[in-house]
């Protein structure tokens, strides 16, 4: 049985903030994310937001990311970290309000996407559930492009949890904002340089 994608300690209260993101902010591949939610989402999303903030810096870091937990699972430092790059535009490391807001409903797209294509609610799902639940959420694949991430996670073919499925959409993820953020003018095509690809590898 499932239950909820997030399970947090009471929320603090929600302070005033500005609902509209910064300019770059909006030329990022998940600012649509940020779109679907709806502005009491927003206030909620601030509000846990913040209780992650322990420093009251502003921003997250994977260690404060780390202890979201999703469908009675926590996020865990590797796969906070992996998700901190996936939208964390100016790579200093951490996420502020709306780049976190976005990874909110990234996750929890992504977890009624797991919940939907495990169909006979075992907790796992295979390779070929996961591509259905990729498309779904907007990623769109050849299958054996999603097989070769499964098996890197899973070499036998067994299925795997919740948190393994959120870690390879994440590496998906960040396998696009990379090209994204070497393709300024939305090209769909990118030249980089071997120093360039040797920085883009150290992310991954």
């Amino acid at each position: 049985m499932y239950t909820s994608a997030y399970a947090y300690r009471q929320p603090m209260a929600a302070v005033g903030f500005a609902l509209a993101p910064p300019s770059a902010f909006q030329s990022c591949w998940y600012y649509s994310l940020y779109t679907q939610i709806a502005q009491q989402q927003l206030y909620e999303y601030q509000a846990w937001f913040m209780s992650m903030d322990r420093d009251r810096s502003g921003t997250l870091t994977s260690l404060e990311l780390q202890s979201l937990v999703i469908g009675g699972f926590p996020l865990g430092l590797e796969t906070a970290t992996k998700l901190i790059k996936v939208f964390d535009h100016n790579r200093n490391g951490q996420i502020d309000f709306y780049e976190y807001a976005a990874l909110h409903q990234f996750v929890n797209n992504l977890y009624r996407c797991f919940v939907v294509n495990d169909r006979n609610l075992s907790g796992t799902i295979d390779a070929y559930e996961i591509h259905n639940s990729l498309t779904s959420a907007g990623f769109v694949l050849p299958f054996h492009t999603v097989n070769l991430f499964f098996l890197k996670i899973s070499p036998l073919g067994t299925g795997i949890i919740f948190t393994q499925y959120l870690g390879l959409c994440a590496s998906i993820a960040l396998a696009r904002s990379l090209f994204e953020w070497n393709d300024p003018m939305r090209t769909g095509v990118i030249h980089i340089g071997l120093g360039q690809l040797y920085d883009m590898f150290a992310l991954v």
